[in-house]
């Protein structure tokens, strides 16, 4: 079975998610145009995307995908294509951040502690810093929200 997440679905995804920015719905073709992927080939991603990532409809156009369109992008689908933070990619920003700011650190003892704390958030404690990180980010689910990207069954 041929892989469409990488070749197809995922870059109609992000230029679906993208062309909502600046419209309140986007069309099979605008999608087609942005990616440069076949409008048939758009519109099978589509299909296979709604409704976990996108709400995608259909007009009675005899077939013709041209003006089938999105009306709305899933939080999951904006957190697939990086626009907004999961748990686990906010750990691994932060453990990044911490690493940039201890390279470029005078003060040796601030030095060691910014290294230090960027170790512990990305790995040591990276699973409880993603719990953690989860209920900040959902705060209203007591539970961490874990969220499995389609590419490689991975939960960050």
């Amino acid at each position: 079975m041929q892989d469409t997440w990488t070749a197809r679905d995922l870059p109609v995804l992000d230029a679906t998610v993208r062309l909502l920015e600046d419209s309140y719905m986007v069309t099979v073709s605008d999608i087609a145009a942005r990616t440069g992927i076949p409008l048939t080939e758009v519109a099978r991603a589509l299909e296979a995307l709604h409704p976990d990532y996108v709400d995608f409809r259909k007009t009675t156009t005899g077939g013709d995908p041209t003006f089938w369109y999105v009306l709305k992008a899933t939080p999951q689908a904006r957190r697939v294509v990086g626009q907004w933070p999961t748990a686990g990619s906010l750990v691994d920003r932060l453990a990044q951040q911490l690493a940039a700011e201890a390279a470029t650190e005078a003060d040796p003892e601030r030095k060691s502690l910014l290294s230090y704390a960027a170790r512990l958030i990305g790995d040591t404690l990276r699973e409880s810093a993603v719990q953690a990180a989860s209920r900040v980010l959902w705060p209203a689910e007591d539970t961490a929200r874990p969220v499995t990207h389609p590419s490689n069954g991975t939960v960050s």
